[in-house]
């Protein structure tokens, strides 16, 4: 089709025709009508984040915060991943707090309610809304001054705990309704902060211990003071203690991956990472590093020492020796990992190169890339205000598998 533009038609004086002003009339209110939805699409446009890596991309499927873990006895699944999904977002919620384990939480939740069991209860597994939430609500006895309890008038008016005379402790990890409404922290990432759900409760757990100054949760002592706040109990610290150390003589309790090689080396190197703050064009084969400005949603990595998700990808299989490229497109390209263009895992391994696209299959306008894991799981620095993490596979944009052998 010609590019050439169409001339307008003109009068016999060769100026343009002149519009009747029933005409004009209509014109402005067909404008008048379009204008406000013009208006919100421009603003979609603007306040949509976009994935880096190679292409700009309006696409994001929702990234699933959950962390794999094994079977740990007494411990449902949902719980164990809360609390190592806690360990690493408390890095980026109390960035001065440093070394709080999943172990500590562990100890904390087994006291508070046997991890979210407490009197038959059950923690929700069914994929969804309600992954998480403990069925029924755990609502502690009435804090009214009887029964060696404090007395604490109502502060939330019931919302947490249904009663408007006295508070009562809610959730797995028994936050007071006062207390939770000054830590809460959203979890899960669902846009909510519930006590009742295991996420929001461990990662406000994490927040409440560290508090907002420089602590390190590996000195003796400021565990000791951190428990304390807690709860004010020189028994009920000991009681924490005693189940952290349980938990401490697992090990790492992180799903194991089948990798060997190269593979191994690439996937120790990017969990080593875990933690490690997103940052536009960050990262390269020597490790975190300053970013750059700026993505086309207009964020900046230029005071963010951390990855993107191509400088994580570069600096895991740098690592093993491997010069894959800088941006997702590019180690799409490169030609160092050998490339089959599917939108199923078929046939990938640990340590395979995932690559994402808002045309799945194309090859072309590959926004984002990660490293497999097995069993549906990778390893990724998936946007702004995020770390990296390990997640489930978003298979609706999957575009590629890069494979290393």
């Amino acid at each position: 089709m010609s590019t050439a533009t169409k001339p307008k038609p003109t009068s016999s004086a060769g100026t343009s025709e002149p519009m009747s002003s029933g005409k004009k009339w209509a014109i402005g209110l067909v404008i008048a009508g379009l204008l406000p939805w013009l208006f919100f699409i421009l603003a979609m446009f603007i306040g949509t984040g976009l994935l880096p890596g190679g292409g700009a991309s309006l696409h994001q499927d929702p990234v699933p915060t959950q962390t794999s873990c094994v079977e740990v006895a007494g411990i449902p699944k949902p719980t164990c991943e809360a609390y190592l999904s806690a360990e690493q977002k408390i890095k980026k919620v109390r960035p001065k707090c440093k070394n709080l384990k999943w172990t500590l939480l562990a100890g904390i939740g087994k006291i508070e309610s046997h991890h979210g069991t407490f009197m038959g209860r059950k923690v929700n597994e069914k994929p969804g809304p309600s992954y998480g939430d403990v069925e029924p609500p755990v609502i502690g006895p009435v804090l009214d001054g009887t029964n060696n309890t404090q007395r604490i008038p109502d502060t939330d008016g019931g919302k947490y705990d249904n009663d408007t005379v006295y508070d009562r402790a809610v959730g797995p990890t028994q936050f007071i309704p006062q207390t939770w409404e000054s830590v809460a922290q959203d979890g899960d990432d669902d846009g909510d902060t519930d006590p009742q759900n295991v996420f929001d409760s461990a990662l406000s757990t994490a927040a409440l211990l560290c508090g907002k100054n420089s602590v390190d949760m590996s000195d003796p002592t400021t565990e000791h003071d951190a428990i304390y706040r807690y709860n004010h109990s020189e028994q009920y610290v000991k009681d924490v203690r005693n189940a952290k150390a349980e938990y401490d003589a697992l090990g790492d309790i992180t799903e194991p991956v089948n990798a060997t090689g190269d593979a191994k080396k690439i996937i120790a190197a990017a969990k080593s990472q875990k933690g490690v703050p997103y940052s536009w064009g960050g990262g390269d084969t020597l490790g975190p590093s300053y970013g750059i400005c700026c993505s086309p949603g207009g964020y900046s990595g230029r005071f963010i020492k951390g990855f993107d998700c191509s400088g994580l990808t570069e600096y895991a299989y740098g690592k093993a020796g491997i010069m894959i490229g800088g941006t997702a497109q590019a180690q799409h390209d490169s030609g160092k990992v050998r490339v089959t263009h599917q939108t199923n895992l078929k046939g990938a391994e640990p340590g395979d190169l995932l690559f994402f696209s808002d045309n799945p299959g194309s090859g072309k306008g590959i926004f984002h890339v990660s490293i497999y894991l097995g069993g549906n799981r990778q390893i990724e620095a998936p946007r702004t205000n995020d770390v990296v993490k390990e997640s489930d596979v978003r298979m609706g944009s999957l575009d590629s598998i890069g494979h290393l052998k």
